[in-house]
């Protein structure tokens, strides 16, 4: 119950006011430069076997995680190719299908009026993106979750939390060369010196759409040179509506 509250919480949080977001956005990366105790979470969506909220190949080796990104974007790095880019400093972040799929169908269903516009501006305060940046469809991947990590001090994906210090033995990650130096690096130059988006650390995006809320997607990032393999993509529009499909 408390998990579709939230989703209903979530949805509710639009609209923002005409020449807000750039205000709100500044205000999300304020917040999100110091994680908190009172911001864990206990929801965050666990990559196990018997989360009937996941999608999985027929030969249940694969799952199903979603990107979204620019048109030029997909053309650049994803189109065509079989595997993400081999370097640490590109990696590829991803959501779980179907999480990002019912919550902007949820927007477009309680909000029929809303524009194109108004659907991304939704999108990307739930994922915590920049206001300014463009995007334009979702790309769904099949992929190996034994590639996957969650962007945490523990960096484990069947769980549902995460903690806020490293423990005595630093994790390692495939593909990443120091697990603790990437981590800060996340946390230090990409997303607080260089006011980048408001990256919690904690598991999941900072909607700063929802005052009330700001846990957003469960996010995860693929190991660099992680394989994947193209489903579909989807403009963002179709993606949201009603034939969405899955």
């Amino acid at each position: 119950m408390q998990r579709w509250i939230g989703l209903i919480l979530l949805v509710l949080a639009f609209p923002a006011q005409a020449g807000q977001p750039n205000q709100d956005y500044a205000a999300a990366i304020r917040d999100a430069s110091v994680a908190l105790p009172t911001e864990v979470v206990h929801n965050l969506v666990a990559i196990t076997p018997d989360n009937p909220n996941l999608v999985w190949s027929a030969d249940h080796t694969k799952l199903l995680v979603v990107a979204w990104k620019s048109q030029s974007s997909y053309d650049s790095f994803y189109k065509g190719q079989t595997a993400t880019a081999p370097s640490e400093a590109y990696v590829t972040w991803v959501t779980a299908a179907p999480q990002v799929q019912r919550f902007c169908q949820a927007f477009t269903q309680s909000h029929p009026q809303a524009t194109l516009a108004d659907l991304n501006l939704r999108l990307k305060q739930y994922l915590g993106l920049d206001p300014s940046w463009s995007y334009d469809l979702f790309i769904e991947m099949w992929v190996d979750p034994a590639q996957m990590f969650r962007p945490c001090v523990d960096p484990e994906i069947d769980d549902a939390t995460c903690n806020l210090t490293f423990g005595k033995t630093v994790p390692s990650v495939p593909g990443i060369h120091d697990y603790a130096a990437f981590f800060n690096n996340l946390y230090t130059t990409d997303y607080r010196t260089a006011s980048g988006p408001p990256w919690t650390g904690l598991g999941y995006t900072f909607d700063w759409g929802n005052p009330k809320f700001e846990e957003g997607g469960s996010e995860f990032i693929l190991v660099p040179g992680a394989g994947f393999e193209i489903k579909r993509t989807v403009g963002t529009g179709d993606y949201c509506g009603s034939g969405g499909g899955q």
